[in-house]
């Protein structure tokens, strides 16, 4: 973790600008490629959500700009980031759960099992998350195959935890494609550092034999 005040920063004009913003926030959803993972899955017999999980939150860290923060003045870079979940009870109610993120997957997996597992047995909204900088917001809506996604926000203009949503999954032209939704601050950062991202989660998914490595 370390720090850097952003007048010395490439994108200090856009910093100075977009802070002056009630909302300086903006959202991106498109539909990602998941036909590869989603056979992996099938085939390992493992949850679907754990391996979308574990390859969005690995494209987060290898996006720098996914964990700058603000703080006041200046800009706090993260040195790891861990999804901060929803999980769904069996009465429909959800609770918020902390994922520590480890490598490789088959120690992110046992910790992402034991994690959810006690989510669904003690309700927890919000507790523990707010005091922490180094979250990604992650929901799944698997209901639903959506074009636009909404966030609730604070009104914070430097709330800088990057929300990020996907949902039912569809067929179309042969291919199993996903929807995602990412909302980030658009002080810190611009559609190019986002698409940076859709990138490297394609990337992550592509081969998913390589990338998740299960023992």
């Amino acid at each position: 973790m370390h720090y850097f005040d952003p007048k010395n920063w490439k994108r200090s004009r856009h910093f100075e600008f977009f802070r002056k913003f009630r909302n300086p926030h903006f959202n991106i959803c498109t539909n990602v490629d998941i036909s590869s993972v989603y056979k992996f899955s099938r085939e390992n017999k493992i949850s679907i959500s754990a391996l979308i999980l574990f390859a969005v939150t690995r494209a987060c860290n290898d996006v720098e700009e996914f964990r700058y923060r603000i703080k006041g003045k200046r800009i706090k870079v993260i040195d790891i980031v861990h999804p901060g979940i929803t999980v769904l009870s069996d009465n429909d109610v959800y609770s918020n759960c902390i994922v520590t993120f480890k490598e490789p997957f088959y120690e992110f997996l046992r910790e992402y099992i034991s994690s959810v597992n006690n989510a669904k047995k003690n309700i927890i909204v919000g507790e523990g998350q707010k005091s922490r900088d180094d979250l990604i917001y992650i929901s799944a809506l698997p209901w639903i195959s959506f074009t636009s996604v909404t966030n609730p926000m604070t009104g914070n203009p430097a709330d800088s935890v990057p929300r990020i949503i996907w949902g039912k999954q569809f067929r179309r032209e042969g291919k199993i494609l996903m929807p995602f939704s990412v909302q980030v601050n658009h002080c810190l950062m611009d559609g190019v550092h986002v698409a940076k991202f859709y990138f490297k989660l394609e990337e992550n998914l592509k081969n998913p034999s390589a990338f998740f490595k299960l023992s």
